[in-house]
């Protein structure tokens, strides 16, 4: 069985020690650092799999470690968990956007912090298992092979995880339904693009337009959905907006067939605190989808599911 390299870097010598000495009764390899310089230096050269990563460090914080892993080719792999004192919504928020995997407040539960280490190397093999080297999918039973997205069944998975994510550390998880329900040729006598050609293109602009920690995927038809987390209500209309003036402004490439689209969109955004399933956050976005079929002018209807409270 494989033994996982981790990395425990905490100022205080006492935490580190508890936090490695429990790995290590877990059969996982631990070493304890404690400052962000020691911490970059292990993660570069040994085999590290995942860093439990205080905020408060001397020379370099745990952000900024973070940050200067994320962006060596070398190291971005490597799972970050935060454990930290520091778990104010802000700062959960902002550990999520520079690329953690879990964010865990001090003081913790031992056996606690190793089911969510467990947990967090579970995912990566498993992303692992969907990409090729060149990040192509490989597992087909969570892919749309025509745009390269995510498909149905993945994006309820990470759905899910992240309203449970919400709902743990009180920020807001937006989702997104689009549909491409209007489509014209530009010259009579050439007729449109394919549907097909098109819906690629819808796709190639989706990930142009979104972060690439959003969750992106075919939902079905010309059906697209995204999950946007850590993204308030207003933010994922700013984000939708520009998506939506983009497509109505383009023409679609194939100059045989030059084509005009335009997109509907119904946006749900749970926040503070609010729990909800997966399926209910996509039905409430995919009923507001419906409704924006029937307006004029930019198709959106958005709800903030927190107002209910």
């Amino acid at each position: 069985m494989e033994q996982y390299h981790v990395c425990v870097a905490d100022d205080a010598v006492e935490a580190a020690e508890v936090l490695r000495e429990g790995l290590e009764l877990n059969d996982y390899k631990a070493y304890a650092v404690h400052n962000g310089t020691d911490a970059l230096e292990v993660c570069r050269k040994e085999p590290i799999d995942l860093i439990l990563l205080d905020v408060c460090m001397p020379d370099l914080d745990g952000y900024e470690v973070c940050r200067r892993l994320k962006e060596d080719p070398a190291t971005k792999d490597i799972v970050v968990v935060f454990v930290t004192v520091k778990g104010e919504q802000e700062d959960v928020a902002y550990g999520f956007q520079l690329g953690a995997s879990d964010y865990i407040t001090k003081p913790y539960n031992l056996p606690m912090v190793m089911v969510r280490v467990d947990a967090a190397l579970r995912a990566r093999e498993t992303q692992a298992l969907l990409y090729n080297q060149d990040g192509s999918f490989l597992d087909t039973a969570y892919t749309d092979t025509l745009t390269g997205l995510r498909n149905r069944r993945f994006l309820l998975e990470r759905l899910q995880e992240e309203v449970e994510k919400a709902h743990r550390y009180d920020f807001p998880v937006s989702c997104v339904v689009l549909d491409v329900d209007e489509i014209r040729a530009v010259d009579a006598e050439l007729g449109p693009v394919s549907l097909d050609d098109l819906l690629a293109e819808v796709g190639m602009m989706l990930r142009n337009y979104s972060r690439t920690y959003d969750v992106l995927a075919r939902y079905d038809g010309a059906k697209f959905a995204v999950v946007l987390p850590h993204t308030p209500l207003e933010q994922a209309k700013t984000y939708v907006s520009k998506l939506l003036k983009e497509v109505d402004g383009v023409t679609f490439s194939d100059p045989c067939s030059p084509t005009a689209a335009r997109l509907s969109a119904g946006i749900t955004c749970a926040k503070n605190g609010v729990a909800y399933g997966a399926e209910y956050v996509l039905g409430e976005a995919m009923r507001g989808l419906l409704h924006a079929k029937s307006l004029p002018g930019e198709r959106v209807v958005a709800r903030d599911l927190g107002s209910e409270e």
